[in-house]
């Protein structure tokens, strides 16, 4: 090969690269995925409802390869939740303490997932089962999963359209705990009316507010939004109708948790 072919050859190969890095800089990187074939990823061991069995009081941490399969039933998009998901498979729901903001940018709604549970521990806080790191906090019995090491044990697996169980006031049992419910033939109680859903102007002191929901027989239910959700200075609606959100407990208190305001359809007329 003469100098001018490998001038030219040299030439053409600086170009793609230049070409390559000029898209590379124009360009957002997507986020990392993880996403592998069905075949690649460990096979579940566990259930959902399995899992939360193996608690013990104190803590316990996981030292078998437990392997779960599970849907991600959140959405952190607007701030209700932060540094925590919910998954749920056909036994339950439970939440994932795993410090990635903005978890749902790499993880949506609707995600198939495969958690490996090894090295992580269970923990409880006021009566409902979680997952994430051990503590050193003595108050607590878990503490947030390093955002670094996430995708290491939250595989994708694809991607699937999440159903919310249809429930009423009446029949919510704590069976739903951790999943995505809906609710219809509600209204915010006429106290709430005017009120917005937290408090952003003074979220150091009020970091949560409790709003009301009431149905037609006059059975009442708590809506806890985080004065740092992007609609926490929105006004609650004033019509009836339904909401869509994750179903938790505090003890024995059943709340919603609002994921998105879209997720709160009260447009018809109050009863």
């Amino acid at each position: 090969m003469n100098r001018h072919a490998i001038y030219a050859l040299t030439l053409s190969m600086l170009i793609g690269i230049g070409a390559t890095s000029c898209t590379k800089y124009n360009e957002v990187d997507p986020p990392r995925t993880d996403q592998k074939s069905t075949d690649e990823l460990p096979l579940p061991t566990h259930t959902i409802s399995q899992l939360k069995a193996l608690y013990k009081r104190g803590g316990t941490l996981i030292d078998k390869p437990i392997v779960i399969s599970a849907v991600i039933a959140s959405d952190d998009s607007e701030g209700n939740l932060y540094k925590s998901c919910y998954i749920e498979d056909e036994t339950g729901g439970m939440e994932l303490k795993f410090a990635l903001g903005n978890l749902s940018s790499v993880y949506p709604q609707g995600t198939r997932v495969r958690l490996l549970c090894q090295g992580l521990q269970l923990g409880d806080y006021a009566g409902q089962i979680n997952i994430g790191y051990t503590s050193k906090d003595e108050k607590y019995e878990t503490a947030f999963y390093p955002e670094l090491l996430v995708h290491r044990v939250l595989l994708k697996e694809g991607h699937t359209d999440i159903k919310p169980h249809e429930l009423t006031i009446a029949t919510l049992n704590k069976k739903y705990a951790g999943t995505l419910v809906s609710l219809k033939d509600i209204q915010f109680l006429a106290s709430e009316l005017g009120q917005t859903y937290a408090d952003p102007q003074g979220k150091d002191k009020n970091r949560n507010v409790n709003r009301t929901l009431v149905d037609r027989s006059g059975a009442q239910l708590i809506v806890r939004t985080s004065s740092y959700a992007k609609f926490a200075g929105r006004t609650v609606p004033s019509g009836s109708g339904t909401i869509t959100a994750i179903l938790t407990y505090f003890r024995d208190t059943p709340q919603l948790l609002i994921l998105r305001e879209q997720d709160v359809q009260l447009t018809g007329a109050r009863f």
